[in-house]
């Protein structure tokens, strides 16, 4: 993913040479068919790449192009976003058609900005006279900052769709992204404002803003998050990345601070919250980002909408101060905490993902049989239950000969008593993403510990990594039914039952399927061949498939 400025020549153009031409080209693409328009696109970003053209001439061109390849990348996104891992084949070909685009059009910028600075690539330590130049010409400055701007513009853009493919971006992502700010700032240009339509609309920003907008995607961890969680999150990197300062030094008051975050522009790593002795470290001063936060996060408890407090029309709460609360943890509190350290680890593992494959199991491997709503018929139901039958999880009972195909082996990469990180070859498996209940069991264990998916990534070409919650307790496979807004009883539902647990401080809970909770809602629990009434109070957990919530008898 290194890029490289390869020769040009004029032997093959591509359809359009002038922005005006692009602009007639464009009126043949059909936009609204992605697929379709990122095959045109692509083929004419290719063509560009290798043809010749003066610098001014191809930015307007890419300008041109930059807001509708938006639109069509934006669309394109539907296919691959929030989508577990492995991807499918159509999903896998949208996401890579879509990183190729934002790089085609992230060469395309880095180009302009290299051959307006006079070879910023080619001669970087000669970029001290071009900050005389720079300086002594405002209209050279002006160009060289806005394309400096888009390029990192792009790379952010880039950064996200990696994110929502369940892909990080790599060494030398972060290498080339470095090096632009360094150049940036020796030319003077890196907090120049400027305007960037496409991103900002008509609020101001800067080669810096952009560049700090892929440092708080980074630190935020957005892959973590649901696909519109994540939509909202970098959303607000992106406005707030103007609220961010370069420093030198770190502050040296400390009082009132956020941590600031930590790069080395000489490196090929992302932003950390640990500095380290290094002739391009730089902190990113987040403070006036805390209080930023801070202020949201207190006017949404009082009362205020997220839409007032510009967060978006999309934006809902609880969730908005939830991710909130996130974001200035990992943003300008040093990152999050861990309440265990993990532990270095190598040893295979059995893995059942999803609420229904460990319910099959934890039941003997019988097919949930929900009993009826018909009170004549309990007690016979009840008894034919086999779900809460004699059947074990610890005795890994065969389950009357049925398949097993939903347990899976992968291997330990760390643990500690709350958590692991697994891994396992890429298409050896089921799909797997954040939020689905999973069960675990570590080499001959005695039986599953349920927790779920927090984050999945792939790792290079054929292997993924996903990191792992664990629930406190021993669970028992459960079933549930709750009224509906008649005041009927709805249909039973697989569900877990989890002890309390005193010395972790752990009260009783339930894991139940996504949607259930409702603040003092009366629901009917039956395990163990009995039904009781419980009202639930506390969410404690929630993924995409289940909520896990505490209770009163």
């Amino acid at each position: 993913m290194i890029f490289e400025l390869p020769p040009t020549g004029t032997e093959q153009p591509p359809a359009f040479t002038t922005a005006a031409a692009c602009q007639d080209w464009l009126a043949t693409v059909p936009l609204a068919n992605a697929v379709q328009a990122q095959s045109m696109l692509l083929r004419q970003f290719g063509l560009m790449r290798r043809y010749t053209l003066p610098h001014g001439e191809r930015f307007a061109i890419l300008e041109a192009l930059r807001a509708p390849l938006a639109d069509v990348q934006d669309d394109a996104a539907k296919k691959f976003a929030g989508k577990p891992l492995p991807l499918a084949p159509h999903e896998q070909a949208a996401l890579e058609t879509s990183l190729s685009l934002w790089f085609e059009l992230a060469l395309g910028y880095l180009r302009c900005f290299d051959e307006a600075c006079d070879g910023v690539s080619t001669a970087y330590d000669e970029l001290e006279k071009q900050r005389e130049l720079c300086a002594s010409d405002p209209k050279r400055a002006a160009q060289a900052a806005l394309m400096a701007e888009r390029t990192v513009a792009v790379f952010a853009d880039w950064q996200l769709d990696l994110c929502r493919g369940g892909q990080l971006p790599d060494a030398a992502y972060w290498q080339k992204l470095h090096q632009i700010l360094r150049a940036a700032e020796i030319l003077g240009i890196s907090t120049r404002k400027l305007s960037d339509s496409v991103h900002h609309g008509s609020t101001a920003t800067s080669v810096l803003a952009a560049y700090a907008e892929c440092c708080l995607l980074s630190s935020a961890n957005v892959y973590e998050l649901q696909a519109r969680h994540l939509t909202w999150v970098a959303r607000w990197a992106r406005r707030w990345g103007s609220k961010l300062a370069l420093l030198t030094a770190p502050p040296e008051d400390i009082r009132n601070r956020a941590v600031p975050l930590w790069v080395d522009l000489e490196s090929d790593r992302p932003p950390s919250y640990q500095p380290r002795q290094a002739a391009g470290g730089r902190w990113l001063e987040t403070t006036e980002l805390r209080k930023s936060l801070i202020a949201r996060i207190t006017l949404l408890d009082q009362g205020r909408s997220p839409v007032d407090l510009q967060l978006g029309d999309d934006v809902t709460q609880p969730a908005a101060t939830l991710l909130l609360q996130r974001a200035q943890q990992r943003w300008c509190k040093g990152g999050a905490t861990r309440r265990q350290e993990r532990q270095p680890a190598d040893e295979e593992c059995s893995v059942i993902t999803g609420l229904e494959n460990v319910h099959f199991e934890f039941s003997g491997r019988v097919p949930f049989r929900a009993p009826t709503r018909s009170d004549s018929t309990l007690r016979r139901e009840r008894e034919e239950f086999e779900t809460f039958g004699n059947h074990s999880q610890r005795h890994g009972d065969a389950g009357n000969g049925k398949s097993a195909a939903h347990v899976e082996t992968w291997r330990v990469v760390d643990e500690s008593a709350s958590g692991l990180r697994l891994r396992r070859p890429l298409k050896e498996g089921a799909r797997v993403g954040p939020g689905q209940v999973v069960a675990v069991k570590i080499g001959d264990g005695q039986y599953y510990v349920v927790g779920n998916v927090r984050w999945v990534l792939r790792e290079g070409e054929n292997s993924l990594v996903a990191g792992l919650q664990l629930f406190p307790g021993e669970a028992k496979p459960a079933a549930i039914r709750a009224p509906d807004s008649s005041g009927s009883h709805s249909v039973w539902h697989q569900a877990f039952v989890l002890p309390a647990i005193p010395a972790l401080k752990e009260s009783a809970s339930l894991i139940l399927p996504a949607g259930t909770f409702r603040l003092d809602r009366m629901i009917e629990v039956m395990s163990d061949q009995k039904i009781a009434s419980r009202k639930l109070f506390r969410v404690l957990d929630r993924g995409i498939e289940f909520e896990r919530c505490n209770y009163y008898d």
